[in-house]
């Protein structure tokens, strides 16, 4: 269950970063080099009336893509020690946290969003509290 929720977690985060976000962005250049940018577009069409709060667009699929990068690992190393699960299980979170503060002092290119950092650190702080 865990690996199901983690994929579908990935899923959702990455379709709401290619319905709502701007066409500028990494993953649309990837999209564009397989061949999927017209699937994407007719996506985008159908969704281009639809109005977001800013945190569920921009900040939201970062926080869902390090849920199911936890839960993934989670089911990989499930039979594991605690201190294995909380140290691989915070990669990502620990990653794009760090990414945050690094724009916010202007190390890394992007837009600092505090909401961001809520997103990432929500779902580790529970998985921890939850082993």
């Amino acid at each position: 269950m865990k690996l199901i929720s983690g994929v579908a977690s990935l899923v959702v985060g990455a379709v709401l970063y290619l319905l709502f976000r701007t066409k500028s962005l990494l993953g649309f250049e990837l999209l564009s080099r397989i061949g999927a940018e017209p699937w994407a577009d007719w996506m985008r069409s159908h969704t281009s009336a639809i109005s977001l709060p800013d945190i569920i667009i921009y900040a939201l699929p970062g926080g869902l893509w390090a849920l199911g990068y936890i839960l993934i690992i989670d089911h990989i190393y499930g039979d594991r020690s605690r201190l294995t699960r909380i140290v691989w299980a915070a990669v990502i979170p620990v990653l794009g946290f760090g990414s945050e503060l690094l724009q916010v002092i202007g190390l890394l290119p992007g837009t600092f969003d505090p909401w961001d950092l809520v997103c990432y650190a929500l779902p580790y702080i529970i998985y921890i509290v939850i082993i």
